[in-house]
């Protein structure tokens, strides 16, 4: 298959790197030109569950990543989702299939939005997280530490949801768990639950650059932290009516992680995997990407239906403080959305059919 990528961070590289090595034909683009003449040459290294090389095709435009595509793919952190679709959007037409890996607070409605105005309307298909747990070790090299078990995916409109299992098990096997709509994928979005107050409780060692192990640092203390953000998250879940998954089963359905409470958990996932080293830098996508694009939608969506999630609300006002940006005014509100004054079911609706006419 000729598979279009658009991005080149830990997700797009593990992604091209594998399905490449699997014989796929494999077109990158990033918007970025540093990262497109480190590639230049098309050789990809991958270190970890494989050690080989795979080659790729380095576009210099979206339009030749696009044509004749039998899936593209939009792989890259929330805050370039919107860059890169708006890239794509004037090049793809109905008979696409987009996967957005992953979708970070229904950034898929985005395209949506773009797409319709042309009175288009491609499959999406939204994965809740991404497939690889993986990390560039290089420009041009990517490690590999696991492939997940299951993730969660949801199509745009939601009646194409068995085409899209489909497509995605053709390409990756057997690895996939179809939800009703998009909104239960985004809300089952377990990554700002366990990245934002692991990187805040451990902010110095991040700051001096520390080589530590992110997932043996949740201590009972921090473990804390995380189950009540994650216990905030799951009121929204509920009141939505979509699939609820704590962040305890997320890790023991994904990573096959043991233990009775989460520092067990995540010990038994660093022990597996080795890894991953936690950042080591302040700004990071683990506040730049999962505050405004994943806790602000969260809080959106509750504030719609009431809900009040104080925890969420003090670690979007303290990173905001630290970091010094208006990350509410930056991120995924309903507003940006498109679905600012919609009640839960003409949400869930649009969640459901996107903008297409």
């Amino acid at each position: 298959m000729k598979i279009g990528i658009l991005g080149a961070g830990n997700v797009a590289l593990a992604n091209a790197a594998w399905l490449a090595s699997k014989g796929h034909d494999i077109h990158l683009w990033t918007a970025l030109d540093g990262e497109r003449q480190a590639l230049a040459d098309g050789t990809l290294s991958i270190e970890g569950l494989i050690n080989t090389k795979a080659e790729i095709t380095i576009a210099s435009d979206v339009s030749s990543v696009i044509a004749d595509a039998d899936l593209v793919m939009i792989a890259a952190p929330a805050f370039a989702h919107d860059t890169l679709m708006s890239a794509a959007s004037p090049y793809l037409t109905n008979d696409h299939v987009v996967m957005v890996h992953p979708v970070t607070g229904l950034s898929s409605l985005l395209l949506s939005r773009m797409t319709a105005k042309r009175n288009v309307a491609p499959l999406i298909i939204d994965a809740s997280t991404s497939l690889f747990t993986a990390r560039k070790a290089g420009p041009a090299t990517v490690r590999i530490l696991k492939i997940k078990d299951v993730i969660d995916i949801a199509a745009i409109p939601a009646r194409r949801g068995a085409e899209a299992m489909m497509r995605m098990s053709a390409i990756y096997g057997d690895r996939f768990r179809l939800e009703p709509n998009a909104l239960a994928v985004s809300l089952n979005n377990h990554n700002p639950v366990y990245h934002v107050p692991p990187l805040l409780c451990n902010l110095s060692r991040a700051e001096r650059q520390e080589s530590w192990m992110i997932w043996e640092c949740i201590t009972p203390g921090v473990a804390k932290l995380v189950k009540l953000a994650d216990d905030e998250r799951l009121l929204v879940v509920r009141h939505y009516g979509t699939t609820e998954i704590s962040v305890a089963d997320y890790f023991r359905q994904a990573h096959g992680a043991e233990g009775d409470d989460l520092p067990a958990i995540f010990a038994s996932v660093a022990k597996k995997l080795k890894g991953p080293i936690g950042p080591q830098a302040f700004d990071h996508r683990f506040i730049t990407e999962d505050v405004p694009y994943a806790l602000v939608f969260f809080d959106a969506l509750a504030q719609a239906a009431g809900i009040e999630m104080p925890i969420t609300r003090n670690l979007i006002e303290l990173t905001s403080a630290l970091y010094e940006r208006d990350f509410v005014a930056e991120g995924h509100t309903l507003e940006r959305l498109g679905l600012s004054g919609l009640s839960s079911n003409e949400i869930i609706d649009k969640t459901m059919n996107g903008f297409a006419a």
